[in-house]
């Protein structure tokens, strides 16, 4: 007798399967190729929705780091030019105009809503020592407005602003980095996500390799007589 079979003759002469015919030790070989490739497929897609994660939490993510740099330069740029506003006001040269451009900085870090085009950080830290800073700021413009220094605190005040306004600048800076590390584990594990489904893609690719010689050999014996070994 002639068997037309396009499966491995070592399956069919296997005696594990004692009395079952050569049709059952088929399917029952094709269902465990079925189900492994099967696997492999809903791997892939759990990878690539995990990937597509990943995406859009940088993309978010990039979007809340724009502007910090500008914002960290412009809160700098605040404590600096607060010494020169209390160096003039110590030498009778009152500068109306860099006091209120003072003004609008810090209106503008607060608020992220002004010409200097300043964002909000979502940042609590952030906020809360810009809110402690902003108040002190009113505090010592309120001392510069009396007569005659010596008089007044506001030499000591201005100090005490400088390290409030560098605590600022600080935090703005822990959150610019806090996000730059967030960035860079996202990339990390989209680099080991890809890797991964290139891992399943060759593995996959070799399966399919695979099956095609066996094929191709079964093709050359298919009409083998599987007692004589003759064709």
């Amino acid at each position: 007798m002639r068997y037309r079979v396009k499966y491995s003759s070592r399956l069919i002469r296997n005696k594990e399967y004692h009395g079952r015919s050569v049709i059952e030790v088929v399917m029952i070989k094709g269902n465990v190729k079925i189900d492994r490739k099967n696997l492999i497929s809903i791997l892939q897609s759990c990878l690539v929705l995990i990937l597509v994660i990943l995406v859009a939490l940088m993309m978010v993510e990039i979007g809340n780091l724009k502007g910090t740099a500008r914002v960290i330069n412009y809160a700098g740029l605040v404590r600096g030019a607060t010494q020169r506003a209390v160096k003039l006001e110590i030498t009778g040269t009152r500068n109306d105009e860099l006091i209120a451009y003072l003004d609008d900085i810090l209106s503008d870090l607060t608020s992220g809503d002004g010409h200097y085009e300043l964002v909000k950080l979502k940042d609590a830290a952030y906020q809360e020592r810009l809110d402690i800073q902003s108040a002190y700021w009113e505090r010592l413009k309120a001392e510069a407005r009396q007569r005659g220094y010596e008089n007044t605190q506001i030499v000591a005040m201005s100090e005490t602003y400088f390290e409030m306004a560098d605590e600022t600048v600080s935090a703005a800076e822990h959150y610019s980095e806090k996000i730059a590390m967030k960035i860079r584990t996202i990339e990390i594990l989209s680099a080991l996500d890809m890797l991964c489904l290139v891992i399943l893609i060759m593995l996959q690719t070799a399966m399919a390799l695979k099956m095609a010689r066996k094929n191709q050999l079964l093709e050359q014996k298919a009409y083998i007589d599987i007692h004589t070994g003759l064709p």
